[in-house]
């Protein structure tokens, strides 16, 4: 006795569905790993004078009203739940203490995070319409760290027996806004501004 023709079609259909289940099995499962695969962009906290977040594996970027921008990246040995502070400065700066002819750009900064960012830099920005750079003018992100102290140097604020030393790393301007890279960050302010390229000793006659 034959089969009917609509058993013959059910059993056809079902044969057809079987073999086509690995392979669409095998494309959704290759879709999962490149989307587990994409990086996810860091989380944003801002705020007008202050950003506060925990900081873990995913980084992060603090952004106050100012323009001031301080990117964390993902993937520094910090932890999982790093808290960090970035916020405006109201203390004041005596230019002079930082560089010999440093003249500010925009706000005084702190950024609490003393991480180790070798691996990944943190990157440290502010928004500027024109470049306050010349040629006679180096463009300069200040950074302030503890060191021992001697004349002429302040005190650390609620740190005992060290002073503020600052150190100058170079910055670029692009696109309206000055840019700074930090391995190291030293865990208090920070300023950008500009400091008198040194003249090159005048050529001796022989």
């Amino acid at each position: 006795m034959s089969m009917r023709p609509s058993v013959i079609a059910l059993a056809t259909l079902s044969l057809l569905l079987a073999l086509a289940a690995p392979q669409s099995r095998a494309q959704e499962d290759h879709a999962d790993d490149e989307t587990a695969a994409a990086p996810a962009e860091p989380p944003t906290t801002r705020g007008r004078d202050e950003a506060t977040a925990a900081v873990g594996q995913a980084g992060m970027t603090f952004e106050l009203g100012s323009g001031f921008r301080v990117f964390v990246p993902a993937g520094l040995p910090i932890g999982d739940a790093r808290r960090m502070r970035v916020a405006t400065a109201r203390a004041a700066l005596n230019p002079a203490h930082v560089a010999e002819g440093f003249r500010r750009v925009g706000p005084i900064v702190s950024f609490d995070g003393a991480i180790n960012a070798t691996r990944s830099p943190v990157v440290v920005s502010l928004r500027q319409p024109r470049d306050p750079g010349r040629a006679n003018l180096r463009l300069v992100l200040a950074m302030e760290q503890a060191t021992i102290c001697r004349e002429g140097l302040d005190p650390l604020p609620n740190v005992a027996n060290l002073c503020s030393g600052w150190e100058l790393v170079d910055a670029t301007w692009t696109d309206g806004r000055i840019e700074a890279r930090l391995p190291a960050p030293g865990g208090y302010r920070l300023v950008f501004g500009t400091v008198p390229v040194p003249a090159e000793p005048a050529a001796t006659e022989e």
